[in-house]
């Protein structure tokens, strides 16, 4: 009965504020109009949620929603971070393919940068290490090759 009544009373607001915007602005009634609808539409649509309840659901479903994006977003760390760690490692211009590089003890040429690793050819091995360790560790430049800077 409620929605019945609120129903009546939108229609009649918006008929009242067609009638009342058209004798007082003329000829631009109808941008003030939409704003207007827009406005009564709104308070409209929040007063039938509140009377069916389906605020009660929106809060519901939109606080799980919220709960598995932050534990999806816990679990993407360690490979945003490493994302991120490729995009600094690819802005540097000391570590770059070829380049003859130490790491953890551990010595050789970069053959590949990628998103989450890189990957050295070390003695008759290769060793991947993940882009966020080589970000963090101390790494030892060998190249002789001159370095250009980027300005």
């Amino acid at each position: 009965m409620a929605t019945l009544v609120a129903s009546v009373v939108f229609g009649l607001v918006v008929v009242f504020l067609r009638f009342v915007l058209r004798a007082k602005f003329r000829q631009e009634h109808r941008k003030v109009l939409y704003v207007a609808l827009i406005l009564v539409a709104g308070v409209y649509v929040g007063y039938v949620g509140y009377v069916w309840r389906l605020f009660e659901f929106v809060v519901g479903v939109l606080a799980t929603a919220g709960a598995l994006g932050l534990l999806f977003a816990l679990a993407l760390v360690p490979y945003v971070s490493d994302v991120f760690a490729s995009i600094s490692i690819a802005l540097d211009p000391y570590i770059n393919i070829g380049a003859d590089i130490e790491i953890d003890g551990k010595r050789g040429k970069v053959i590949e940068i990628s998103l989450t690793r890189t990957v050295i050819s070390g003695d008759e091995c290769l060793i991947v290490v993940p882009n966020k360790r080589l970000r963090d560790s101390v790494v030892v430049v060998y190249s002789t090759k001159s370095i250009q800077k980027l300005f």
